[in-house]
């Protein structure tokens, strides 16, 4: 058997001396290898071409940008307001009725546009070259000459109210009371030998100029009752959301509770108050907060308050609650000056607190409005309260101590509103907001009706025994509040229920009494009407505020929490406060009596 001869070392492939002279190869360069064959197998020659063409162009783009945004913003807003424009001209081609209140807005904003544009290029020195020399020549002699042109000013209101009661003889008994409301408030005046009577005058002129403007001339209630008319077809979207929460099948129902009478009738509609009137609140607040995120709000504020503070003297925080109090809560306008709180006098804690209940929050005038409230009046009433309540506050409670927000350094007009990160966050927060709005109406409600239903049982039960049928606490405000209810200009047929609602408000509150009275307008409360359309507008001015014992609490608390080292001074003037708000809404139900024209009171209502 033959064996197979062994290859030696020559007879290799690979020499094995040579072995030892390779460079051994590093884990390292191995995965480079992999990288770059991984690379080369994923990004294509092509690939990485247009990489490196967009990587110059990027660079180039981010310096042009950087360079021209000044320019390229505003091209931008060039396009955008060459493309409204070109709506707006064919909006008005195609229908000028149509888009006749889109064109009114437009000039407004343009108007103010080129307002701001001249203030902030030309204002200065135009202060400084004519209105300057002008107020120094005018100086010396202004201390006689204001009263001249304040007897001026008297001469023709009382001329104007001459000629107008001259046509309507019921319109004196609102000038008396009037007259007798501003005599009762300077009896019970705090101070009434310091009394300023700039902020007073100026105060009641405003109101006076607002009351002849929305209610006697046909520009200002046509541009009141056509605001009037959008806001209540605006809170009507909310009915959309009823709709869809609580369904908008038909159902059965019976408004007159006879089985006779039966009708269909959508399902969010079957109880009113909680079903559309509760998120109306919801859906207002929603806006409300919006506009405070956009700082819309806050700009309209602003200006309301520089104009009161030009005109009335009062300081910054004084002018911001009043502008504030007619958009906002009890205390949301507190909430507006909420830094100065702690060191304003207790003059300035009382104008406050007066233009808190002088008016009520715009979700709530929304509420009232689904009720079938005028939305015209109400918020020209809620308008009036603003300067009508500062008038009020410096006769009843005039300023003895020294003002430390009087000057112009510190008096600045800052609105301190804690903004939203976002708009979603907005929208959440103020929808938030108006839940919490509704349930302390909703709670209030129960517990203000079930208590009067209790006393109403008592006084009846007490009535009976000294033989006086049906006495209730209506019945008892009804005679109280009459002579009020007549100097307001009421007539004498619609004085008691008049008087009653008044009494309502002020000692339950106002949306209990706004309930009532929309009964009684559709009929629903057997022997009880209100026969003239005038009754039913004096009336709407004068509920118009949250004046009512139960406000009192709400204000203490939430300015007791702003300011804590104050609760004592909030506590001695919140009475007086409240009643002032009170005779605020009377005032105003007095100037609507004035200078109301019936045929308006017939077309309004």
């Amino acid at each position: 058997m033959s064996m197979k001869p062994q290859p030696d070392d020559t007879q290799v492939g690979v020499d094995v001396t040579e072995l030892s002279n390779l460079t051994p190869v590093d884990d390292a360069d191995l995965e480079e290898t992999d990288e770059e064959v991984n690379s080369a197998t994923s990004n294509p020659p092509n690939s990485n071409v247009i990489m490196q063409t967009f990587s110059g162009w990027i660079a180039p783009c981010k310096t042009f940008l950087s360079t021209h945004k000044r320019t390229i913003k505003r091209l931008f807003i060039a396009l955008l307001i060459l493309l409204y424009f070109a709506f707006l001209i064919s909006a008005l081609v195609l229908n000028f009725c149509r888009s006749f209140a889109l064109l009114i807005m437009t000039l407004l904003v343009l108007v103010y546009v080129v307002y701001a544009h001249a203030r902030d290029r030309w204002g200065p020195k135009i202060r400084q070259t004519y209105l300057k020399p002008c107020l120094m020549a005018v100086k010396p002699s202004w201390r006689y000459a204001k009263w001249l042109v304040l007897l001026g000013v008297l001469l023709c209101i009382g001329l104007f109210l001459g000629l107008e009661t001259a046509k309507q003889p019921d319109q004196f008994i609102s000038i008396g009371g009037y007259v007798t409301i501003l005599l009762i408030c300077f009896v019970c005046s705090k101070h009434p030998g310091q009394v300023r009577w700039r902020p007073v005058i100026w105060g009641l002129a405003l109101q006076f100029c607002l009351g002849l403007f929305v209610l006697r001339t046909s520009i200002g209630f046509e541009a009141f009752n056509f605001l009037g008319q959008k806001f209540e077809g605006f809170i009507k979207f909310a009915d959309e959301g009823s709709a869809f929460v609580f369904g908008d099948l038909p159902v059965v129902t019976s408004p007159s509770g006879n089985l006779t009478d039966l009708t269909l009738t959508k399902a969010y509609l079957v109880h009113n108050f909680v079903f559309q009137v509760a998120p109306t609140v919801v859906f207002f607040a929603t806006v409300t907060s919006v506009l405070y995120h956009l700082g819309w709000m806050q700009f309209v504020i602003h200006k309301l308050a520089w104009l009161m503070q030009l005109t009335l003297g009062i300081s910054g925080p004084e002018a911001i609650s009043a502008a504030g109090s007619i958009f906002l809560g009890l205390t949301d306008c507190a909430m507006l000056v909420r830094p100065f709180l702690p060191t304003m006098t207790n003059s300035e804690l009382f104008t406050v607190m007066t233009a808190g209940f002088a008016s009520i929050a715009g979700s709530v005038l929304a509420a009232f409005t689904t009720l079938g409230i005028s939305a015209s009046f109400l918020l020209t009433a809620n308008v009036m309260a603003a300067p009508t309540s500062l008038a009020l506050s410096k006769l009843v409670y005039p300023e003895t101590d020294e003002r430390r927000h009087g000057n112009k350094k510190d008096d600045r007009l800052d609105i301190e509103i804690p903004k939203d990160r976002n708009l979603l966050e907005a929208v959440s927060a103020g929808a938030s907001m108006g839940v919490s709005i509704v349930a302390h109406i909703v709670g209030n409600l129960i517990a203000f009706l079930s208590f009067l239903a209790f006393i109403n049982t008592v006084l009846t039960w007490l009535g009976g025994m000294v033989n006086i049928q049906d006495l209730t606490f209506q019945t008892i405000c009804s005679y109280v509040f009459m002579p009020l209810a007549f100097l307001a200009g009421v007539p004498w047929e619609d004085c008691r229920v008049v008087a009653e609602l008044f009494g309502t408000k002020t000692f339950l509150n106002e949306f209990v009494a706004y309930v009532d009275m929309s009964n009684i307008v559709k009929g629903q409360v057997p022997g009880k009407t209100l026969q003239n359309p005038r009754s039913v507008a004096i009336a709407t001015f004068a509920l118009c505020g949250f004046a009512n014992f139960g406000s009192i609490g709400i204000q203490l608390g939430g300015m007791g929490i702003m300011a804590p080292g104050r609760r004592g001074d909030l506590a001695d003037v919140a009475l007086r406060s409240m009643l002032t708000g009170a005779m605020v809404g009377l005032l105003n139900a007095c100037m609507a009596g004035e200078i109301l024209p019936f045929l308006i009171l017939v077309l309004t209502l």
